[in-house]
């Protein structure tokens, strides 16, 4: 379907944002929602992607839709943006980030720079941006497809073990895995194939062993908004232990931290923003507690996945709005954690690390019923084929809520793995 043409838009005084958009992103009605005493919207989408095609439909109930699929920004700009003339460009994505940088340069609208948005969205060149501006950094290096053996051996060697292998640019866990020595990278490697993506090799970092046997993740995230270059910390969001590969089973917020961890978090982040030079746009840091003291995983430019329903949840923050707004320009400003009354939080339910098909699923019932329960979708019901690379996206089943304290936190979290039973077919252990 081609795109709406400028006169054929309904002339309004309301400012319009252009939204880089594509699969398992802000639900479109939570974005439309949020932009109801805000903005019109105008979708950015990838119509190559076959999920985006049947979205496209609903998408267009809401604001024009502008396929950019394989654009690169001077087309995006001449033949599909321009034309329509937003006043603010944002994304929920890593993927199309430095295009959408370049058109948002153009049009002189707040976005991360060209350079911010390379860094934020590869992930080798964030190490290097990092350890450029002193912040502790683990060791990397770039795997290409058509490495030989040889060079992998190499490269392997130079990083040290144990070492973590992951996509040079993705997110949701997608291709990362843990690597104890040569020949499990190999075969992780040959696993992926020749059509493999550039990868990253970089050194684990350490585990707190003074953590050991707490009920939480011993890795947090950093949920941030800068806006005219002022950065302002929203909230901590703390993480229950991740299942094989780096897959997350459950995250809430506010994270269950002392004082001095929070402190510490929160200048580490700080920092990282500074060095990335992230002057507008929302942020997603994600912050590891090892035995020399907090380090950086990564940062994302953009909204973490599941945080804006856990902070609306927790301290009634309109996340989704604030992107739209800080799209537009506004000097939105928040003076330290915003106050939580309840805590909100997100849990997943992994299959284990293999290939298989999901067969059956019962027990939901009794999760459902419990009073902290809001809702729960299940993402791989009965038939859905199941590949044990596809980290965290392949969970089976997404149950959100909040809760008046841990301790109901925590019996909510173990009645999902308690009373959901997933039973597989055709399974495969191909890792």
């Amino acid at each position: 379907m081609p795109p709406n043409t400028a006169e054929e838009l309904p002339l309004n005084k309301r400012p319009l944002v252009a939204v880089g958009y594509g699969p398992r992103c802000v639900p479109v009605m939570q974005l439309t929602e949020a932009a109801a005493e805000t903005c019109e919207l105008l979708w950015m989408i990838d119509g190559t992607l076959p999920e985006m095609r049947q979205m496209t439909e609903l998408l267009n109930r809401f604001g024009p839709v502008v396929d950019i699929g394989g654009l690169s920004a001077e087309e995006i700009l001449r033949e599909l943006v321009a034309p329509y003339r937003p006043d603010g460009i944002v994304t929920y994505l890593d993927a199309g980030m430095p295009i959408f940088s370049q058109v948002a340069e153009a049009l002189g609208l707040p976005f991360h720079s060209v350079a911010t948005s390379v860094a934020l969205t590869d992930k080798a060149e964030q190490r290097r941006v990092l350890k450029a501006a002193g912040l502790a950094t683990p060791p990397c290096a770039v795997i290409a497809p058509d490495d030989t053996d040889g060079d992998i051996v190499a490269l392997g060697s130079s990083v040290g073990w144990p070492s973590v292998l992951k996509p040079r640019s993705a997110q949701g866990s997608r291709y990362t895995f843990f690597v104890d020595d040569e020949s499990h990278l190999l075969r992780y490697l040959r696993n992926l194939g020749p059509s493999r993506p550039e990868m990253v090799l970089e050194g684990y970092l350490a585990d707190d062993r003074s953590r050991a046997g707490e009920p939480y993740a011993d890795y947090v995230s950093v949920e941030s908004v800068v806006a005219q270059g002022v950065t302002s910390h929203l909230a901590i969001t703390g993480r229950f232990p991740l299942a094989e590969n780096f897959r997350e089973t459950g995250f809430f917020i506010p994270a269950a931290l002392n004082e001095s961890d929070q402190a510490a978090t929160l200048d580490l982040a700080s920092s990282a923003i500074q060095a990335l030079e992230v002057s507008t746009g929302c942020l997603h840091s994600e912050i590891k507690f090892t035995p020399d003291g907090p380090r950086i995983i990564e940062v994302n430019g953009r909204v973490g996945g599941g945080v804006p329903e856990m902070l609306g949840r927790a301290a009634g923050v309109p996340l989704v709005e604030l992107t739209l707004r800080l799209a537009l320009g506004e000097g939105i400003r928040y003076d330290g954690l915003v106050p939580t009354e309840r805590i909100g939080y997100r849990f997943f339910l992994q299959p284990p690390p293999v290939s298989a098909t999901v067969a059956a699923i019962s027990g939901i019932d009794a999760v459902s019923d419990h009073p902290g329960v809001d809702t729960i979708t299940v993402h791989q019901g009965p038939g859905a084929v199941l590949d044990w690379k596809d980290g965290s996206r392949n969970h089976i089943m997404a149950v959100v809520g909040s809760a008046h304290d841990y301790e109901e936190l925590r019996a909510i979290n173990e009645l999902l793995l308690q009373e959901v039973t997933v039973t597989y077919a055709d399974v495969s252990h191909d890792g």
